[in-house]
């Protein structure tokens, strides 16, 4: 039986405690396999609808739809309902946390560093409490997720590796998955590019065993970036395939457009200019994020060369 107090969730690490084991996937994703068939918003959507709004399992189903919104990179939507919930007075603390985590990268990402830093703040202390209160070890990879996206990359490492030395012993993939995950980030601030690829690669191999498509998808992708930075272009492309395969179709629509790009740019890199051009083709522009904008453009500019200089951002 879950504990109601861990009901709601903190983003889209943390875990539900349930009969002594672990859940091994997001809050979204073990609601929506209940029903394969039906895609994942619309199920949101429909027992949001069947729900009395603003009771416990409304609120349950709110956090599980933010979290399908940042973890399908759909930002205008997370945007849109973290503000309007923002609004709402004696909402649950653990979602008060969740909505200040999500307002906190929403402003980092707009550039409103000082906006930022005051839900980061909340969210933080927060996140401090929930931990002292229920000893949970993704809440410190929270927590360190939070600084790093901050900048403040000497305090996440300090949390990660009190995490590391706390629960060494974790048995639970996800942790694994996620404490390596994060340690890459930090290590790839740092510009300590081999050391975040050899972070990237215990985590894939920390999730591989669950069969978590999503997750192992995310994980292929993010060791094929390093291996990009590093400039091994062919490691690169392998893993970027691997995560596409194993994305949803209408799902991850939106991360497909970015692993496509980077794809390309490597084909591009590799010198295989056809492959290049025909991977090139298959991005849906109108999908992609506005960060990667700017590198699509020059991408296409390089390729209409007769010898193709190509260079990655």
């Amino acid at each position: 039986m879950y504990k109601p107090i861990l009901w709601l969730f903190i983003g889209v690490w943390l875990l539900l405690p349930v009969a002594g084991a672990v859940e091994h996937m997001n809050d979204h994703e073990a609601f929506c396999r209940q029903d394969p068939a039906t895609a994942c918003l619309d199920q949101l959507q429909q027992t949001l609808a069947q729900t009395e709004a603003f009771s416990v399992r409304w609120y349950q189903l709110k956090s599980y739809q933010l979290d399908y919104f940042f973890d399908k990179h759909l930002e205008d939507d997370l945007a849109r309902q973290t503000t309007q919930l923002l609004q709402l007075e004696d909402v649950p603390a653990v979602f008060r946390t969740q909505l200040y985590f999500y307002q906190a990268k929403i402003l980092h990402a707009k550039g409103q560093r000082i906006q930022a830093l005051h839900y980061a703040d909340l969210a933080a202390n927060d996140l401090e409490q929930l931990f002292q209160a229920f000893a949970d070890p993704l809440r410190l990879v929270e927590l360190a997720n939070l600084h790093s996206v901050m900048g403040e990359q000497a305090q996440a490492w300090q949390l990660l590796v009190l995490a590391d030395s706390r629960y060494g012993k974790s048995r639970d993939p996800v942790f694994w998955f996620e404490l390596n995950t994060n340690k890459a980030l930090v290590q790839q601030a740092n510009g300590r590019l081999s050391d975040a690829a050899y972070s990237r690669k215990l985590a894939l191999d920390a999730i591989k065993p669950t069969g978590d498509a999503g997750k192992i998808s995310v994980a292929s992708g993010n060791l094929g970036r390093t291996y990009q930075l590093l400039g091994q272009y062919g490691l690169a492309l392998h893993y970027y395939q691997q995560s596409l395969q194993a994305m949803l179709p209408g799902a991850d629509d939106v991360r497909r457009q970015q692993h496509l790009l980077r794809s390309a740019q490597l084909h591009c890199q590799l010198q295989q200019y056809a492959e290049a051009r025909q991977v090139l083709s298959r991005i849906e522009p109108a999908l992609l994020e506005a960060v990667f904008r700017p590198a699509h453009s020059l991408l296409q500019q390089q390729l209409l060369l007769p010898v193709p200089h190509c260079s990655a951002d």
